[in-house]
């Protein structure tokens, strides 16, 4: 749960968190931008029309000056002399029309109107109310650019004027220097700006006393004082575009923030993959891939953590199983992975809560328990075990027997390292295999001194093989028709300077050290060395499983015979009815390697269980030797009798010739040789001996014969 709620936490805040902001601040942005681009633009757009209507202000009052202008000079005789009658006629035409101008003042040099006309009627100076002070402005402009009119706006009655002053230059007013000036004028009208400002692009032009709002130009009097302002709706281009703008850049946030959640997703997705890649990566690390059981690494770690924890008694069992190498030959890796399955799951249904399973490899499994009473749970567990193998599995029809040898190591106080735990119960359990297999052994600390021993022996075995220090020994076959030797059958041993040591133990040592091949070559090349000196006669070597295993064997055999020149047809190879039963098909092969070699094949151990009349009947055996245990019995027991006799006629009947073994009685012989047996080997015959003595007494053989003869 925390692995997921942290893995969670890592992608909201490393993915989605940063996705969200990202995609916002970009958001944020392009709305930011937008707005501020259209507030530029709509502050260039206010400043374009204020300047416009600054134009169209300034041309206003541009044009009133030059009317000033023209109507002074036309008529500035006749308005020197004060006459009523213009160039233009009636005085009140002028005013009257209304097209350039309806105020026409006449001022004195202070700024005081003289006459007015208004409309085309004489009004009295009062009546139209202009500002004296805009008045006097205009006065004090037009005297700094002399014959030139003067224009501004000018508070009145009306309202502003735009108005134009110049000065009247003719007559004897003139001269007299009494100067006059004419104004002309006209109220603030929106006619004359609409035209033009609407081809400018300025809607809705206003004008008015006061401000009409922000978007305004102000109408400043000759004077200086604010006397109106010029205003108009204001065009904000920038906004339009932004909202003309909006939904495009919307659908294109949309569509952001869409590829944005595909990719949140998309990276879930990844990461959810990953983790699951991670997860499995984990289990496949620390878990056996056949089994599903934790592995040897899972199992270690499992025991350091066991050690890790405050003191308490701890306990180690390691199971092997017993024939595994065989069903793997013999059946197939398949049949060989399916018994693995099949143990592991009832193995672990055994052990449940009691402890951790764990497959150490091949066929190996080990179980850590921890609490009170650990060492006899351990050895529970182990009885379980071997209980449970006790029945065979059948796989679609093919019957898998195996067993398991068992070593249980405790640690009652935790004083050990783990390492010497494990090392414990590997001894236990090599003790429990040595002591016939399908057992539970606890360690105890003999069991050390025993494997050191064996240790020393494997290691004196090994050197005695390199330097020459076994010895090859002969014992007698006899011909049962003729009572002399027809063979020898050659005999590993090994007598160390404190003595022999026994061929059941260090051929057992020699398996269990991997030295069978090693010992088995040693004792052909012994043996097709001393052929030559055997004349004609048969020789017998017993060979090992794994020899016999070797595709190789065969032409590893033939070179041997080949560089001690023997006749391949002069040695005859035994073979156990165990390798048989075991592997079959591998062992049919090799008896058709042999036999195409030359060599003659037996079936050694004949009666000692399994199918041995099928074996008789599937395999082109040259001769069939009978066990000690059949022989034993064969003089009491009339079922051996019988068997012996049923032996002989098969072994007849399919070409292949028999010897009994392990004769110590002449009765025993002597029954034997009745029951149709070819050839007798024996104690009674003679025990297996060094080559020199077996050769004095084969000499001593032909010269009794030669005597006989004679």
């Amino acid at each position: 749960m925390f692995f997921t709620n942290r893995r969670w936490m890592e992608f909201v805040f490393g993915v989605v968190v940063p996705t969200a902001l990202t995609a916002l601040a970009a958001a944020a942005v392009v709305y930011l931008a937008m707005a501020r681009m259209a507030a530029e633009v709509n502050d260039i757009d206010r400043h374009g029309i204020a300047r416009v209507v600054d134009v169209l202000k300034d041309e206003a009052l541009a044009r009133m000056g030059l009317t000033a202008s023209e109507f002074t000079i036309w008529n500035a005789a006749v308005l020197n002399k004060g006459d009523a009658t213009f160039a233009t006629g009636d005085p009140r035409l002028p005013t009257e029309s209304g097209h350039s101008f309806d105020t026409l003042l006449i001022i004195d040099a202070d700024g005081t109107p003289i006459q007015a006309f208004h409309e085309g009627k004489v009004a009295g100076p009062d009546n139209i109310g202009i500002s004296r002070a805009d008045v006097v402005a205009l006065i004090a402009a037009e005297r700094l650019r002399p014959h030139q009119a003067a224009s501004g706006f000018v508070q009145s009655r009306l309202g502003p004027l735009v108005a134009g002053l110049h000065r009247i230059e003719a007559g004897d007013a003139a001269q007299s220097g009494l100067l006059r000036y004419v104004m002309v004028g006209r109220p603030m009208t929106e006619t004359q700006f609409t035209a033009m400002a609407e081809a400018l692009g300025v809607r809705h032009l206003t004008f008015g006393p006061v401000p009409v709002g922000t978007d305004a130009v102000s109408l400043i009097s000759a004077a200086g004082n604010v006397v109106g302002s010029i205003g108009w709706e204001s065009r904000v281009s920038g906004t339009e575009a932004m909202e003309r703008a909006r939904l495009p850049v919307l659908a294109v946030l949309g569509l952001l923030f869409l590829v944005m959640g595909v990719l949140v997703v998309t990276i879930w997705k990844m990461m959810s993959g990953l983790r699951h890649d991670e997860t499995a990566a984990r289990h496949a690390a620390s878990h056996d891939p056949l089994s599903g059981l934790p592995n040897r690494a899972s199992f270690h770690q499992r025991l350091a953590a066991a050690y890790a924890g405050p003191s308490h008694p701890i306990a180690v069992l390691f199971a092997d199983l017993d024939g595994f190498k065989d069903v793997n030959d013999t059946y197939g890796h398949d049949v060989g992975d399916r018994l693995i399955r099949a143990t592991a799951a009832g193995f672990r249904a055994l052990v449940g809560s009691n402890g951790t399973l764990a497959r150490l490899g091949g066929d190996e499994f080990a179980v850590v328990v921890e609490g009170s009473e650990a060492a006899e749970r351990a050895g529970a567990l182990g009885e379980s075990f071997v209980d449970f193998l006790d029945e065979a599995f059948d796989f679609e029809g093919r019957t898998v027997k195996v067993g398991c040898s068992i070593g249980v190591a405790a640690d009652a106080a935790g004083e050990l390292t783990p390492g010497e735990l494990v090392r414990r119960a590997d001894v236990a359990m090599y003790v429990a295999k040595a002591g016939g297999k399908n057992r539970v052994d606890l360690y105890d600390a003999s069991m050390d001194a025993d494997r050191q021993a064996k240790a020393t022996l494997a290691a004196e075995l090994r050197e005695a093989v390199v330097n020459d220090g076994l010895q090859v020994h002969y014992q007698p076959v006899i011909s049962a028709k003729t009572g002399s030797i027809s063979g020898v059958e050659a005999l590993v041993r090994w007598i160390r300077p404190s003595g022999p040591v026994s061929p059941v133990v260090f051929l057992a040592i020699a398996e269990e050290a991997g030295m069978s091949d090693l010992i088995g070559t040693y004792v052909l090349r012994r043996v097709a060395r001393d052929a030559k000196a055997f004349g004609g006669l048969k020789m017998v070597v017993n060979v090992f499983a794994t020899q016999f295993r070797d595709p190789g064997f065969p032409d590893a055999l033939g070179a041997i015979l080949k560089a001690a020149g023997m006749p391949p047809d002069r040695l005859e190879i035994d073979i156990t009815e165990s390798f048989l039963a075991s592997e079959p098909e591998r062992a049919r092969r090799s008896v058709e390697a042999l036999h195409e070699l030359g060599v003659s094949v037996a079936l050694d151990d004949f009666g000692t269980g399994f199918s041995s009349v099928a074996y008789l009947r599937r395999f082109a055996f040259d001769k069939v030797k009978i066990d000690r245990s059949v022989v034993i019995d064969v003089i009491r027991d009339p079922a051996s009798q019988s068997l012996v006799q049923a032996a002989v006629a098969l072994a007849e009947t399919l070409g292949a010739e028999v010897t009994a073994e392990g004769i110590e009685m002449a009765e025993e012989a002597e029954a034997l040789k009745r029951a149709g047996c070819h050839e007798l080997q024996g104690y009674y015959f003679g025990a297996p001996t060094v080559r020199s003595e077996i050769l004095r007494r084969i000499d001593r053989e032909r010269r009794a014969i030669g005597q006989l003869s004679a």
